[in-house]
């Protein structure tokens, strides 16, 4: 009879388990040596499996946000880059409408509208700019390129929509008239003279504002209406030097005045700034009548021409696809009496193709940068910023002024004098300064959003690494110790094995 527990074949049924467990715990500790991993599995981690997902769950949400951020910040750097370039455009162009810049030409464009043309096509490419397939001046549509071609906005698309060109002209006809006295009647008798608005009252052309009289032999009566009108009575015969000056309102809200000043019986002058005195007062009403008639026209001629330019280039540039541009109702348009009236995407046309809702532009893209804070990146290539200056490059960029007209250098320096006091972007108007501030305001929440999840990123990687991970030096030393067991097992197993109980007795 045998005890079991030490029979000749316990041993040996016992050894071989303890041996196959040993080996596959030295191979786990050649695989954490390997991989410097704890556990293949969460489940191997035991309990720290709850602090691993945990903590690796909190890393994962902090890449994503870090993700965005990069994405993010490339795209406010793009934008900023290409609004501050736009600045410079401005800036220059204000430079090249300085006083005193207009040079004749054979083809009736001076060096600096040729440049402004320029600045517009560069302008439209930087709306244009696009990154990794995202359009970034288009809004939430940001897979749609957000500006037409210059020669589409221009000239129209060749297929019934008209461009900025036509409806310049169409504003134009409208505010000088049929008369080219920017829709103003003159008239007299006798010893007055008279001025008067078209009735009925209607928004184009000129508005008399007032006037007034350095003499008492000329004696003005206004009435504002509408439609105003203006009585000048010669009630003697005026001294030389004597002036009036009439006050007139424009289509941009701008103001002009004519000045008429009285010279001697028998001299010549500008009819359009002077009058003769005559031999009586009618005959001076008379000629009074005809330096009104050329001041008015040369008025119309070149600020009013001016201006009408302005008012037809800020409805193109305000037009979208939901809200297409107000045109003149017409043709005929130089007695064009009713309100201009907005015109449709089949016959005029849109230039700007992007989103245009009502919510700011910058919140028609946002990247999450937190839990509970984002921040918006996004542009809109219609913003009144963009507006004014496309506005003003176009205007310098249509408009001619023939060598052969006397009124070329007057209208060009009232339209240069408008072209450069929008592009100062006065009265309230949004500034690229602004934009570019927000932009720069959106990249430093980026960059202290990014700085703190780094921060954090760090902290919990260092944490999680002291569930996950182990020291090489810790694991050698448990394989070293292994070894030296399974070493030792393998020697006995191997005495133990030739063991006989003759051999033991």
């Amino acid at each position: 009879m045998t005890i079991s527990s030490y029979g000749s074949g316990a041993y040996r049924a016992a050894t071989p388990n303890r041996l196959v467990s040993t080996r596959a715990d030295l191979t786990d500790l050649e695989r954490q040596l390997a991989t410097q991993q704890r556990a293949e599995t969460y489940g191997d981690l035991g309990t720290d499996r709850l602090t691993s997902l945990d903590l690796n769950a909190k890393i994962s949400t902090l890449d994503s946000w870090l993700e965005g951020i990069t994405r993010g910040n490339v795209n406010l750097q793009l934008s900023s880059k290409a609004v501050e370039n736009y600045a410079k455009l401005t800036t220059e162009t204000v430079n090249d409408t300085r006083s005193n810049t207009y040079i004749p030409s054979s083809t009736g464009r001076s060096a600096p509208q040729v440049l402004a043309e320029e600045k517009f096509k560069q302008t439209l490419d930087l709306l244009n700019t696009q990154v990794n397939g995202r359009y970034l001046f288009s809004g939430k549509t940001s897979d749609v390129q957000p500006t037409l071609g210059y020669t589409e906005i221009i000239e129209g698309d060749g297929a019934g929509r008209a461009g900025l060109r036509q409806l310049i002209d169409e504003r134009r006809q409208a505010d000088l008239g049929v008369a080219g006295l920017g829709r103003l009647t003159t008239g007299g008798a006798a010893a007055t003279a008279t001025i008067a608005d078209e009735a009925p009252a209607h928004g184009y052309g000129f508005k008399l504002a007032g006037a007034t009289s350095s003499s008492a032999a000329m004696t003005p009566a206004f009435t504002a209406g509408p439609p105003a009108n203006l009585t000048v009575t010669v009630a003697s015969q005026p001294a030389v030097g004597d002036t009036l000056r009439v006050q007139l309102t424009l289509p941009d809200g701008t103001t002009e005045e004519i000045v008429l000043a009285a010279r001697a019986t028998g001299t010549t002058g500008q009819a359009s700034d002077s009058f003769e005195i005559g031999v009586d007062v009618n005959a001076t009403a008379t000629n009074l009548r005809a330096s009104i008639t050329a001041a008015l026209g040369k008025e119309a001629a070149t600020t009013l021409s001016a201006a009408s330019s302005q008012v037809a280039a800020r409805n193109f540039f305000a037009g979208t696809a939901s809200s297409p541009p107000l045109r003149v109702p017409g043709p005929p348009y130089n007695t064009a009496t009713a309100a201009p009236a907005a015109g449709t995407p089949a016959n005029t046309v849109i230039w700007y193709r992007g989103d245009d809702g009502s919510d700011p532009a910058r919140s028609t893209a946002s990247v999450q940068v937190d839990k509970g804070q984002i921040v918006g990146t996004g542009a809109r290539a219609n913003e009144e910023a963009f507006r004014i200056g496309l506005a003003q490059f176009a205007i310098m960029a249509v408009e001619t002024f023939p060598a052969n007209d006397a009124n070329s250098q007057s209208r060009y320096e009232a339209m240069t004098a408008r072209v450069s006091d929008r592009l100062a972007f006065g009265n309230g108007a949004q500034k690229p300064a602004e934009i570019i501030t927000e932009f720069g305001s959106a990249q430093t929440a980026l960059a202290r959003a990014k700085e703190r999840h780094e921060s954090t990123k760090n902290y919990l990687g260092t944490t999680l690494s002291s569930v996950e991970t182990v020291s090489r030096e810790e694991v050698a030393v448990q394989i070293l110790s292994l070894q030296t067991q399974l070493q030792a097992s393998y020697e006995t197993t191997s005495i133990l094995s030739k063991l006989t109980l003759t051999n033991y007795l």
